[in-house]
């Protein structure tokens, strides 16, 4: 599916609108390409302003308002790439020493001294690129207003929920490959490349998995060289996918066993499974974001509810997810337990901002147990809010697989 021109006009439209009624005239926008998949979090911006994406280097789009916007690519095979894709012409090549000297030149003719200027991606903006925009533009206040546009990519749109549920069903397509494949005698590091090949068949543009197998899942494996083992029986696997679909992520997670689950492995998915049950019955517009996490705690501790969980291995119950994998703002709902110190780790932790659920917002939900010695459960799905209540986006089967 393609994000029409007129979608995109706008997006641009209001973010100007926006900052218009901040008193600014002027916004860079700093992105990484895609990929680096889970550990980006910029790309989204310029994927939602004109849907560009320069995969393993920098872009960064300069936006004058009432004028056509500035999109400055890391060299001539990006340049004219973007003049082919988008509606405006202004398309620079500034290798990513350049991109900062690149941005000065555009705004010195333009901005007075003590002018704001709005700056988004910050966070990921190599220092000698911030640097030279701060010598170059002495005096000019540079303003954080990433929130602009992460207020308006809370809340799905109907292009965006077509392309996710499209995401979701080579997810879905993924585990049905791991079914396929995984009493062939391979190896897990080959049966990841069989479900990646699946992604990428279908037409993702980054794909990647995590495929831990043994009697006791303990951790994420993700490299070759923790992933030599065959499955046999008495073995469990969690495959976690994870992939990038015209720009938009899926994610999920199922786990199975070899053969008839120990009891051990059973109570662990059981756990998990409920967690997210929990989790989903406060997926409903108007309530808390932050009492999903609370759901799931509740949960958990109606099996463990004394117990040291201080050395497990934990992944967050969820986040948002959408053109980033952890999508801004949804994401603050969920910490790493990790994280938290002993008081928060449970269901009466301190209090964060309240943060209303609305119809199209998108999670990822996938609460999980990682026992020690014990076995592990996980499950993780996509969720949409819907006006009365939400939709599991994954079709494959929730249940504890056995192969």
């Amino acid at each position: 599916m393609i994000i029409s021109n007129s979608l995109l006009k706008e997006r641009l439209s209001t973010v100007e609108s926006r900052l218009s009624k901040q008193g600014l005239n002027y916004l860079v926008v700093f992105s990484n390409g895609s990929s680096s998949g889970t550990a980006n979090r910029t790309h989204g911006y310029l994927r939602f302003l004109c849907d560009w994406d320069s995969l393993s280097a920098p872009s960064i789009l300069v936006l004058r308002s009432g004028k056509e916007p500035i999109l400055l690519v890391p060299n001539s095979y990006y340049q004219r790439l973007a003049m082919e894709k988008l509606w405006f012409k202004d398309i620079r090549k500034a290798p990513p020493k350049r991109l900062g000297p690149e941005v000065v030149s555009i705004l010195q003719p333009l901005v007075s001294e003590n002018e704001k200027v709005g700056y988004i991606g910050r966070a990921e903006t190599p220092a000698p690129l911030y640097d030279a925009l701060l010598q170059g533009l002495p005096g000019v206040e540079w303003l954080q207003t990433d929130r602009i546009v992460d207020e308006l990519r809370t809340v799905k749109d109907p292009v965006a929920i077509t392309i996710h549920r499209r995401a979701a069903e080579i997810c879905d397509t993924m585990f049905e490959t791991l079914t396929r494949e995984m009493r062939k005698g391979k190896k897990a590091y080959q049966l990841q490349a069989d479900v990646e090949h699946t992604a990428r068949y279908e037409g993702c543009d980054f794909v990647t998995t995590f495929l831990p197998v043994g009697p006791v899942v303990d951790r994420a494996r993700r490299t070759r060289r923790e992933c030599f083992r065959v499955p046999q029986p008495g073995d469990q696997l969690v495959l976690a996918v994870f992939l990038i679909y015209e720009g938009h992520w899926g994610h999920a997670i199922r786990t199975g066993t070899v053969g008839k689950p120990s009891d051990a492995q059973r109570r662990a998915f059981d756990i998990a499974i409920k967690m997210e049950e929990a989790a989903l019955e406060h997926v409903k517009p108007g309530l808390d974001l932050n009492g999903v996490w609370k759901a799931s705690a509740r949960a958990f501790k109606k099996y463990y509810p004394n117990t040291d969980c201080s050395n497990w291995i934990w992944l967050r119950t969820g986040h948002g997810i959408g053109l980033d994998y952890s999508d801004p703002i949804l994401t603050e709902a969920f910490r790493y337990p990790y994280e938290l110190s002993e008081e928060e780790k449970t269901e009466d932790r301190p209090e964060k901002k309240p943060i209303q659920i609305k119809p199209g917002m998108l999670l990822e939900l996938h609460p999980n147990v990682f026992i020690p010695n014990e076995a592990a459960g996980a499950i993780g799905d996509m969720v949409l809010v819907t006006e009365d209540g939400c939709e599991i986006l994954n079709g494959f089967p929730r249940e504890l697989i056995i192969w």
